[in-house]
């Protein structure tokens, strides 16, 4: 199986493991389970990071190579596809983060482990959590 993370997981999977469903938290530690880390993730807890509204991301984007380490993910950069895609997505909703974690995760043929159902009205793309 193949996942790709949600910010909030990343964050959460690293500062308050309560807060991951059972589910979540049983796909973070299944080594069978691909885990892809999209660059979306440092994107976003850096935009807001800096304008204060996530002041708690800052020592993950201190050595946010540790952070992708100690999940056992793989890297999953941003592509030209994904960029299409997530541009042209029939979805209403207008987050440019989480349509490209969409995309993305769509193009990998991978599930979104998210607590967002916002997800959920995406045709193509299976959210687990």
């Amino acid at each position: 199986m193949k996942a790709v993370l949600d910010t909030h997981v990343v964050l959460w999977s690293q500062r308050d493991s309560q807060l991951l469903s059972r589910t979540a938290q049983t796909i973070l530690a299944d080594l069978d389970t691909e885990l892809l880390l999209s660059s979306v993730v440092p994107w976003e807890l850096s935009v807001k990071e800096r304008t204060g509204k996530l002041p708690q991301a800052r020592p993950l984007l201190a050595d946010f190579a540790q952070v992708r380490s100690n999940l056992g993910s793989v890297a999953l950069p941003i592509a030209d596809e994904h960029a299409l895609l997530a541009g042209s997505l029939d979805w209403p909703h207008k987050d440019p983060f989480d349509r490209m974690l969409a995309a993305q995760a769509i193009l990998a043929g991978a599930a979104l482990v998210s607590a967002d159902p916002t997800f959920d009205t995406l045709t193509g793309l299976a959210r687990i959590w």
